[in-house]
């Protein structure tokens, strides 16, 4: 089985940490496995992904849809994994013709929601469920299964979500005090995360608690902060853009997460927080009903109301120490199921399906 994966851009988003990691684990089941990515973008992804560099997993930066072609013809299954690659995927089937090979798209998110409706982008993103014709859809959420399907007419293959637990585990927490730290990620660049929102309710919070509540972001430079008017009091600790172990070790230190975004098609970050022993509060829209149990390992609430997070904030506060101890552990228990291996079958299994 010989796969490649068109995946544009720098990565660092919860969609491309999942192609690279499960590239990795398709690796492992004896498939021979490839990633196309921009060439302008090379080095911020080698960065991101140093596994990538001189590792099992060839990498084929390009600049134009020739050079994907080129790429392509080694390959059984060509996958893209974003809205402008399923394009570009369709341009190497027409360059190729009965060479090109089998064709599928990795569905990461419902990325017409990204864009402002009957804009070119909007049309172009809706478009790429149905430019391949015979490419065989998948995602990992059965939210996205069903939008797409609903919205495009078209079947998609449910496979199984991943997370990186080389990264993203338990650790030593520090002396159990009596203030709870919470976690949250601030992205202003990406609207549909909430910044505004996210911003607001943690100013609530210290306000609330003061004497209860620790709070740090991570996820953006002060100066993007600055440009987007997110003002943030002395009181939150901003740790700033971080690696993936950045991360990791903040969700390690956290006893909350919070991610208020608009929806959220699986959730990554939450469940990346439950891996590491942090109990996350996500949004009711979206994929996370696939892992999170409400008031038993996190929090599902209706992120428009302000009032509905702050009263589950609250509610988690207010417990005792051994009533969060065992919302904590049921999230590792339930993180534990989400492995690259696991979610590599799932797609080794649905390309030989394919490629049968």
């Amino acid at each position: 089985m010989r796969v490649l994966f068109v995946l544009p851009g720098a990565g660092g988003g919860g969609g491309a940490h999942s192609v690279v990691q499960e590239a990795h684990g398709l690796h492992r089941l004896g498939a021979q496995v490839g990633i196309c990515t921009t060439a302008a973008t090379l080095d911020p992804f080698l960065t991101t992904y140093p596994e990538m560099l001189d590792g099992p997993v060839a990498l084929h930066p390009f600049q134009s849809a020739d050079e994907v072609a080129d790429a392509a013809r080694g390959y059984d299954l060509t996958v893209a994994t974003t809205w402008r690659s399923a394009h570009l995927v369709a341009q190497v089937q027409g360059r190729l013709g009965s060479a090109a090979p089998r064709a599928g798209y990795y569905i990461q998110d419902y990325e017409p929601l990204f864009n402002i409706p009957h804009t070119p982008e909007w049309d172009e993103s809706r478009a790429s469920y149905t430019v391949i014709p015979d490419a065989q859809l998948f995602a990992k959420t059965r939210f996205l299964c069903d939008i797409v399907s609903a919205n495009h007419h078209r079947p998609v293959a449910k496979v199984t979500p991943s997370i990186d637990h080389d990264t993203y585990h338990p650790g030593p927490r520090g002396v159990e005090g009596s203030r709870v730290t919470i976690s949250a990620m601030l992205r202003p660049l990406t609207p549909r995360r909430a910044p505004h929102r996210t911003a607001r309710i943690l100013e609530m919070l210290v306000q609330a608690f003061p004497d209860q509540v620790e709070v740090v972001v991570f996820g953006c430079a002060q100066s993007d902060l600055d440009e987007a008017g997110v003002r943030l009091s002395p009181s939150i600790d901003n740790r700033g853009p971080l690696s993936r172990a950045g991360v990791a070790e903040v969700l390690r230190q956290s006893d909350m997460f919070l991610d208020l975004s608009d929806f959220q098609a699986f959730g990554r970050t939450g469940l990346e927080g439950m891996a590491c022993g942090c109990v996350p509060l996500v949004p009711l829209l979206g994929g996370s009903d696939e892992y999170l149990r409400h008031w038993i390992n996190g929090f599902r609430v209706d992120t428009r109301s302000d009032a509905e997070i702050m009263a589950a904030v609250a509610a988690y506060v207010g417990l005792r120490p051994s009533a969060r101890e065992r919302m904590r552990r049921a999230a590792i228990a339930t993180a534990l199921d989400y492995t690259i291996d696991k979610a590599a079958y799932s797609e080794f299994e649905l390309f030989s399906e394919i490629l049968a």
